[in-house]
């Protein structure tokens, strides 16, 4: 978190700090002087938007939000209006009662991208929100000019995701529910939906016109031979797997994964 404050001692008095003048810096995600609430679906989404260019519209991945993508703000906004939105329920978005689906999801993007009167926008997915780019891309072909996904899967079973992970899973879901964790609790439904979704047939991604950059780690938690068939399915795709990377190549191999976003999109 970033800081600033008139008052900081040094030296042997470093730890007698006045902090009655701290104020937080606004960060991305958390920035009250562009941050705005729009209705969608029953739920109010929360989003900021920040300089100038194609838009760029950021989709980040289970119970996280837009500030996930903090090491790409900086490299990608040089050139593209960037758009950070935060999903039903994670971030500063509300949740509803609404049972939860990533093609409900995909609506609310969709909607939101309507309501901002914005088509042919530039779309960059991680994992969620890559599962939530493809079905906005394939439904609505006419909102997504480019798009670069990572580690996006289109259903969950033993040929697309590591059994380990999903006993993982398990194990995170029935220690909640020990714990007496309420079904309606936002946490409890989304690894609810890490289990349970997607629903996307191989085929629907043929109907996907935006040339689209498919990425994974080379040591994933989605199996190399689905990320392959995403790949292969999307009529105008690229395939790029991370070598010695994983799931977090975003934040763990940064400079490497804006290049070849920025590369892509260029």
């Amino acid at each position: 978190m970033l800081v600033s404050s008139d008052k900081v001692a040094s030296g042997n008095k470093s730890l007698f700090i006045d902090n009655s003048n701290v104020k937080v810096a606004p960060t991305f995600g958390n920035n009250a002087e562009v941050g705005n609430y729009i209705d969608v679906n029953g739920v109010k989404l929360y989003y900021e938007v920040y300089g100038e260019g194609e838009p760029l519209l950021l989709l980040h991945g289970n119970n996280s939000s837009m500030a996930a993508f903090y090491k790409q703000f900086d490299d990608l906004g040089k050139k593209y209006k960037i758009i950070g939105l935060d999903s039903r329920g994670q971030g500063k978005s509300t949740p509803d009662n609404t049972p939860l689906t990533y093609e409900l999801m995909a609506d609310d993007v969709n909607t939101f991208l309507d309501k901002l009167e914005l088509k042919n926008v530039n779309v960059l997915g991680w994992s969620d929100g890559g599962n939530i780019a493809v079905i906005l891309a394939a439904q609505h072909p006419d909102k997504v000019k480019k798009m670069a996904i990572m580690g996006t899967v289109l259903y969950n079973d033993e040929t697309s995701v590591f059994s380990e992970v999903n006993d993982l899973l398990h194990q995170q879901v029935k220690a909640m529910e020990d714990r007496g964790v309420a079904k309606d609790n936002m946490d409890y439904r989304l690894k609810m939906l890490l289990l349970n979704e997607p629903h996307i047939k191989p085929d629907a991604l043929l109907n996907i016109k935006a040339p689209t950059l498919v990425m994974a780690g080379e040591h994933d938690v989605v199996k190399e031979a689905h990320t392959k068939l995403i790949a292969k399915k999307i009529p105008d795709s690229k395939l790029v797997i991370f070598k010695g990377g994983d799931h977090e190549a975003p934040t763990k191999i940064t400079e490497l994964f804006n290049k070849t976003v920025l590369d892509y999109f260029d």
